[in-house]
């Protein structure tokens, strides 16, 4: 445990200064002249050595994926009897980094300035129609109407508010609400399974804390509606099943992504295996489709990280045996996931190597996996060859 504490915190640490240097050009959040003197040093260093930058990213990560292994599968007593407090220290480590990765959290705040402060349709008006906008200097898409749902326009009205025009407080407002959610689905987990290494196995990944916590994407809000209407669905009682389909609903309408689970609602309702047996069965279903899902996200646009908050989230209610394979893959697919931002912030471009260089990383510890875990069916027809020779 000590390890993974020391792993965690060391590169939440780093990564809480490292992120600053990743801020527009054209956004401060402070003048203050310590903030400005620590911020150029970093930006110096993301700007201006971009390989030096990519390769501190990769060992953040390889820190991250190390205590996170370490936590789940290197510690010798069999059950986590309470959250580490070193926990909490990190979410709010996290919260406070600056979103490096990603510009979206700043076309949710955009398009929330237009509905909320603008009274515009976001809909029908864009970001970039409204003149003077300060937030087009550093908005990416703000020539686009609002990519998500109606319940989530209506949900960042709150951290909107939360922000009260403020910039900084603004953007710590959504991560914060981002992280309520992240709160929300590892109650659930906890909740259901009655195992803290389940809850830990979705909290502590290094994919969920950097995506949902550092970079705020609202996939958690969309999961967290979305199994939260599947749980009530599953009680007794018709305000149960009521509230479990306008949560459900409502987590279609922030994404749409959910709307795959809908036949998790028509399975039988007492099948032989008991309550137990019939609620892993369903998220062994739902952790497919959501992953099916993310499979072919590509032929939209692009294989996000993010979008693998979907079926690890359902892939947490799953009991976690030491040698299970489904398990020890989502963890080298998270890695190779997250180690797609290290082209990007080597060369600073999206085009040219980038996209191969992605797929490569992307692959590359799954295979490693696949090798180590199956080596001897890879190796047998050589081991026959070889003594039929």
């Amino acid at each position: 445990m000590k390890r993974a504490y020391i792993l965690f915190i060391a590169a939440a640490s780093v990564l809480l200064l490292y992120s600053y240097g990743f801020i527009d050009p054209h956004l401060s959040f402070s003048s203050h002249p310590l903030y400005v003197w620590a911020q150029n040093i970093v930006v110096s260093l993301v700007y201006r050595q971009s390989v030096v930058a990519a390769v501190l990213y990769a060992c953040i990560i390889a820190a991250l994926f190390a205590g996170y292994g370490i936590l789940l599968w290197g510690q010798k007593e069999k059950k986590l009897m309470s959250v580490p407090r070193w926990v909490f220290a990190l979410v709010i480590m996290l919260v406070l980094s600056y979103p490096a990765f990603s510009y979206d959290i700043y076309n949710y705040i955009a398009t929330a300035k237009v509905a909320f402060l603008y009274r515009e349709n976001p809909y029908v008006v864009m970001p970039v129609e409204i003149p003077n906008e300060p937030m087009l200097s550093y908005t990416r898409a703000a020539n686009k109407l609002a990519l998500y749902g109606p319940a989530w326009i209506v949900l960042t009205s709150f951290p909107f508010i939360a922000g009260m025009g403020n910039i900084f407080l603004t953007v710590m407002s959504f991560k914060a609400f981002a992280a309520v959610f992240y709160a929300a689905v590892t109650f659930l987990i906890y909740r259901k399974t009655k195992d803290l290494k389940q809850a830990l196995f979705f909290a502590l990944n290094p994919l969920v804390l950097i995506e949902v916590l550092v970079s705020g994407h609202n996939d958690v809000v969309m999961m967290a509606l979305g199994l939260a209407g599947l749980l009530l669905w599953n009680r007794q009682g018709a305000r149960y099943k009521a509230a479990g389909i306008i949560l459900f609903i409502s987590s279609v309408l922030i994404k749409g992504a959910t709307i795959v689970l809908l036949p998790l609602f028509f399975l039988p309702a007492s099948p032989t295996g008991g309550p137990a047996w019939k609620w892993e069965k369903k998220m062994r279903i739902a952790a497919f489709l959501m992953f099916g899902v993310f499979l072919i996200s590509p032929l939209r646009e692009e294989m996000y990280p993010w979008y693998a908050v979907w079926w690890l989230s359902c892939l947490a209610f799953v009991p976690i045996r030491r040698k299970s394979p489904i398990h020890a893959l989502s963890f080298w697919l998270s890695l190779g996931l997250m180690l797609r931002y290290v082209p990007w912030i080597a060369t600073r471009e999206y085009g040219g190597i980038t996209p191969v260089s992605r797929i490569i990383v992307t692959i590359v510890p799954v295979l490693v996996y696949i090798c180590i875990r199956f080596r001897k069916k890879i190796l047998r027809p050589f081991t026959l060859l070889k003594r039929y020779l």
